[in-house]
This record gives C-alpha cells, structure tokens and sequence, in this order.
C-alpha cells in the first residue's frame, strides 16, 4: 500500500499534466526506478533520485519529508558540502549557470 509521500508524489506528477512514465522521461531518470519507489520504496531510492524528482516537482525533501510518514533517508552533509550549499544560496546570479553545468533540469 502506498504510503502518504508516494502518494503525493503521484499527486505533484499528475498536477503537472504528466503521467509517471511521462515524468520519469522528462527527468532523465528509468520508468522502473521511480515505479518502484512509487510502489513502496522510497526509503530506499538513492538521495540524488529523490533530490531530482523534488526539485522537477518544485518542491524540497523536507516537505516531502513532512508530508504523512517520518521514514526518510538522514542526509548528512559534509564540511565542505554546507560551504557549498551556503555558497551557492548566496550567490543566486549563478544558479542557471551552474544548473546548465551540472545538467540539473529546473
């Protein structure tokens, strides 16, 4: 049974005119990968997966996070990964540039 991330992760999909597999091709990511974790892992689907599937869904881990069950994977960033996170927050006259670097469709 899904639980309530899945199913408003199927909700954000289909809000955007999209059917699952068509969202999975937008995104660059396998139709099977996020069938399974649509189908009952999640909490098992690799950070970057999740983090590409938020950010084309316009929406941040914490709130899909917030959104029914408390299982999610903990991230936990490195020194140097808050430096650049912080960064790159302040430094918003970047952003496209370094979405088209590192080919982050946003």
């Amino acid at each position: 049974m899904s639980n309530e991330r899945e199913l408003y992760i199927k909700k954000l999909i289909k809000e955007q005119g999209l059917t699952v597999k068509d969202f999975a091709t937008k995104i660059g990511i396998p139709y099977s990968t996020i069938l399974s974790m649509l189908n009952g892992s999640i909490g098992g689907t690799a950070i970057d997966t999740v983090v590409k599937i938020c950010q084309n869904l316009n929406i941040t881990i914490n709130e899909l996070q917030q959104c029914g069950t408390t299982e999610i994977v903990d991230i936990i960033l490195t020194d140097f990964e808050k430096t650049l996170i912080s960064q790159y927050r302040k430094q918003s006259e970047f952003h496209n540039s370094i979405h088209k670097l590192l080919d982050i469709g946003l």
